[in-house]
């Protein structure tokens, strides 16, 4: 667990670094641009090129960190978590899971909530328009709750994680 999250932490400054250069790139076109561009509205492409860029790093937390967070829980699904939970701290918490998927959806207190099931383990990401805010990891139990932790951002070794329960209503 501890060489995948190693490895995970690489491949997030190998995409860090990747959007660096890109940013510098970014910016010598800028200059190339202002110096061909007219007195009038030259400020238009620069603004324009460094928002793009801006959104472009904030919305891609979902699709790329989360989905490698969620990529290296790779086992069958060993149970199906499909169906409204209930939560002392998050409240009420539904989650999809199709048959024989290991994929999950939902939502609770807010937050849209995506996730994998490996084995008979949940492993759930909340976020807010595409921003990751909480990670959650949760086993099955015997009497048929989901018991775990959740942490703000990543799960990891040097996360401070709560606990967290998820029964049936």
């Amino acid at each position: 667990m501890a060489l995948q999250i190693m490895l995970l932490q690489i491949m997030l400054l190998q995409i860090m670094l990747l959007q660096i250069m890109l940013l510098q790139i970014m910016l010598l076109q800028i200059r190339e641009a202002r110096m061909k561009m007219k007195k009038q509205g030259r400020w238009l492409l620069p603004v324009g090129m460094v928002l793009l860029f801006a959104l472009s790093l904030s919305a891609g937390d979902l699709d790329t960190k989360g989905k490698e967070w969620l990529g290296t829980h790779t086992d069958a699904a060993a149970i199906n978590v499909n169906g409204s939970w209930h939560s002392k701290d998050w409240g009420t918490v539904t989650l999809r899971q199709t048959q024989d998927s290991r994929d999950v959806t939902g939502d609770g207190d807010g937050w849209d909530i995506t996730g994998v099931v490996s084995g008979k383990q949940a492993f759930l990401l909340f976020s807010h328009k595409g921003k990751v805010t909480y990670t959650a990891e949760l086993t099955s139990q015997a009497d048929g709750s989901l018991n775990g932790s959740y942490a703000k951002g990543y799960m990891g070794e040097k996360t401070k994680a709560k606990p967290m329960q998820l029964t049936r209503p």
